[in-house]
């Protein structure tokens, strides 16, 4: 049987987590003020666990201070995405290479787990399904390259890749299931050890979602 670690999380935490997500969701929105009393009261908690909720949202980026005006929901442009997927270019298909020289079947088999899942969210229309296990495909393939500092780097990029992607996926993709669809390729590289095809089948997705959001007609 194996054995499952149980993760604290002080109340701090929880109201961060809570939080950042409905950042990452845009039920609130960039520009959005967040006044600490009034999230006090929302979870019961005293304003310094706001306060301390707040410092964890500052350090991935999701809100800013002004001095005494106030905290903030932090805002992206589409330089910020457009800096975020140059970089992902460089640092995922490093990513791949390492993860292919260490594949092994157990890993195989958890990535076409988490394809399925997103196959599944896509028939279904499951919009917050379909984001998790679109993260967990690109996650397990950083877990596999053994490359701590870069896992660390993509754990940093996750929050900002995430709230853009809830953002905007309503947009660019006709339905939930062509995004599932794209990752079929990556995966089928995978299986094969192919590091040419699953690079290159990872810049077809990645140029064609980036595509989309910078698109002039995208409302973002």
């Amino acid at each position: 049987m194996i054995k499952k670690k149980v993760v604290y999380k002080s109340l701090a935490e929880q109201v961060y987590e809570s939080i950042k997500e409905s950042i990452i969701r845009s039920e609130l929105k960039s520009g959005d003020r967040i006044i600490e009393l009034e999230i006090a009261r929302t979870y019961g908690v005293s304003q310094s666990t706001v306060r301390e909720a707040l410092g964890l949202l500052r350090r991935d980026e999701l809100v800013v201070t002004h001095g005494n005006k106030g905290t903030y929901v932090s805002n992206f442009s589409k330089k910020d995405i457009e800096e975020i997927y140059t970089f992902r270019e460089v640092i995922e298909v490093f990513a791949i290479r390492r993860a292919i020289e260490r594949i092994t079947d157990e890993d195989v088999a958890a990535l076409e787990d988490i394809y399925n899942n997103m196959v599944e969210a896509g028939k279904t229309d499951d919009i917050d399904k379909m984001r998790l296990n679109d993260v967990a495909f690109h996650s397990i393939i950083y877990k596999i390259a053994e490359h701590s500092f870069m896992y660390q780097v993509w754990e940093d990029i996750t929050n900002k890749m995430s709230r853009i992607w809830y953002f905007t996926g309503q947009f660019y993709f006709r339905d939930l299931q062509e995004l599932a669809e794209m990752h079929k390729p990556i995966l089928d590289a995978f299986k094969k050890k192919n590091k040419e095809e699953a690079c290159e089948a990872f810049m077809k997705h990645l140029n064609y979602v980036r595509h989309q959001i910078l698109s002039p007609a995208n409302p973002s």
